[in-house]
């Protein structure tokens, strides 16, 4: 073991690549929108072997985006999203498959498309992959740079927490539209007003975020059961006549559990210590013979 230690490259095999401070910066892209990025192999495409200019400023590949507090449906993960994953076939550092980007671009960023439900309005696609979201009437190039394309839905920013009255799904149902005020979106929650006109319909809320299993919803002391659309983003149905404050909190029982037992194994260990520095400074009984 020591021998590999000291003749075996405590770096190898992992590719480094040259991210400068303007990462930190959300600029040139909007925190307010929800981007999918496009682009190839980054351990291949974006290290400082092939690239050794700086890198990401547009496409912000892997986990990037965090720093910048942007919001991008796909990043490093080495666990990652699981409907996201099977579905648009990414891979741990965030890379969609080449032909399922083209297929999503052609056919699913339009109207009613699967980006448009998960509240996706901006694009950025690598100079490498040289593709467009269509119809082109749906989307504006906004930004050109060497690095790719950058485009934003022209109709209004998708709101993070929408109200709809059918959803693919669920084909054979109808749902009342609610009203929805005072959004807080966070990383790991999002809350907002909700009020269901009285009657006989419930409403649907979708949320433009991942979906993960582990993902609870209170509205005020009622909670709500959370369910997703194939596995893509959240879904809340709202029972007729409820209003209050909604949130949506990712809390899976893992974090929870983990959170406990770590809190407990500082406490064992903070007494241990004080136990055994009382002793040390406990005066010792003086035995005369």
């Amino acid at each position: 073991f020591l021998a590999t230690y000291f003749y075996i490259p405590t770096n190898c095999g992992v590719p480094r690549y040259n991210f400068s401070q303007e990462l930190l910066k959300t600029s040139p892209l909007d925190s307010r929108r929800l981007y999918l990025s496009i682009y190839p192999w980054a351990e291949l495409t974006y290290c400082e072997a092939n690239k050794p200019q700086p890198v990401g400023q547009t496409l912000r590949p892997g986990s990037t985006p965090m720093w910048a507090g942007l919001r991008f449906i796909n990043g490093y993960s080495p666990i990652r999203a699981a409907g996201v994953a099977r579905e648009f076939a990414t891979s741990i550092h965030g890379e969609i498959n080449p032909d399922v980007g083209s297929y999503l671009l052609s056919h699913q960023s339009g109207t009613e498309g699967e980006l448009e439900l998960m509240g996706v309005d901006g694009i950025v696609v690598a100079r490498e992959v040289d593709i467009a979201p269509q119809p082109s009437s749906d989307w504006e190039l906004v930004l050109s740079t060497n690095e790719g394309n950058v485009f934003h839905r022209r109709d209004a920013q998708s709101a993070p927490v929408r109200s709809v009255t059918s959803i693919k799904s669920r084909p054979n149902e109808q749902f009342v539209p609610a009203t929805i005020s005072r959004i807080n979106d966070s990383r790991n929650f999002v809350e907002a007003d909700v009020d269901v006109p009285s009657g006989n319909g419930s409403a649907l809320l979708m949320f433009s975020r991942p979906y993960f299993r582990g993902y609870e919803a209170r509205l005020a002391n009622q909670k709500l059961a959370v369910t997703s659309y194939r596995g893509l983003f959240p879904v809340v149905e709202v029972p007729a006549g409820a209003h209050g404050r909604l949130m949506l909190a990712y809390r899976p029982y893992w974090l929870v559990w983990g959170g406990a037992v770590g809190v407990v194994c500082t406490l064992v260990v903070v007494s241990g210590f004080l136990a055994a520095m009382k002793r040390r400074v406990e005066p010792r009984a003086v035995t005369s013979g």
